[in-house]
Parts: structure tokens; sequence; C-alpha cells
């Protein structure tokens, strides 16, 4: 696993990090600025809309797809997990490693894990993104 921290706030004294822990195998698909994620520094918020919006809303009928929308197109916890993919994940970077990658025997153990660590050494699990999920949004 490669691990990686970065700042993201710091008030008064009290500081928050990013904490990332990708699997080896991973490493070839994030995104340049993935240590912004969350921090005041973050310039992706227009990209992950509409990305959300060409993968989920432009793909998949609301008629047609009732159940889709309900369980992921309008849950908010899900729409936030995307985002976080899209944010952290360089998509030309992704699409090369699937073309490379036809078949992976054990997707579980591709692994994303995002946590927030604060100054007083807390740390608090938000994402454990496997290579499935990171398919599934693109």
């Amino acid at each position: 696993m490669i691990r990686t921290t970065a700042e993201i706030s710091n008030e008064d004294g009290y500081k928050k990090y990013n904490l990332f822990e990708i699997h080896e195998s991973l490493e070839s698909i994030i995104a340049d600025d993935y240590l912004e994620y969350s921090s005041t520094n973050s310039k992706k918020a227009a990209y992950c809309e509409l990305m959300y919006k060409k993968n989920f809303y432009d793909k998949y009928d609301p008629k047609t797809y009732e159940e889709v929308y309900v369980r992921y197109i309008n849950n908010e916890k899900f729409k936030e997990k995307a985002k976080f993919i899209y944010s952290v994940i360089d998509y030309d970077k992704y699409v090369k490693f699937a073309e490379e990658n036809q078949t992976i025997e054990n997707p579980n153990e591709l692994i994303i894990s995002y946590n927030v660590v604060d100054s007083d050494g807390v740390k608090i699990n938000i994402y454990n993104i496997s290579i499935a999920d990171i398919a599934f949004v693109f």
C-alpha cells in the first residue's frame, strides 16, 4: 500500500489531513491533484458534477430505470462517493488501465482507502473504494 497525507485545513491550530492508502496496482490511475480532495484548493466541483451528469443522469432514463434512480442516482451518499471517485481518479488514466487489464482476478484487493486524520491523531475512515466501485461510476 502507498500511504500519502496532506493538510486540508488548519483552524486555530486544529489541523485535518487527508490520508490515502492506495494499492500499488491503482497508483497509475490516481489524479495528479488527488491530495487536494476536500481542501480549499480543490477545483473539481464543476468537473465532478459534469461527470455525474454524464455517467448517470444522461445515461439512464428516470422512467425506464426507476430503481437505479432510487438506489443510486438520487441517493446523496452514493452521489458523494461517486464525486469522490471523480475527484481522485484520472479518467484518461483509468481508461488506459481498463484497456490493459481486461481481467482482474482479485478486484476486492485493489482498494483505495480515504481517511481524515486530525491533529489529535483521531482517524476516521471515510471510503474504501475498490476497482469495482470505480468501474461502476465510469
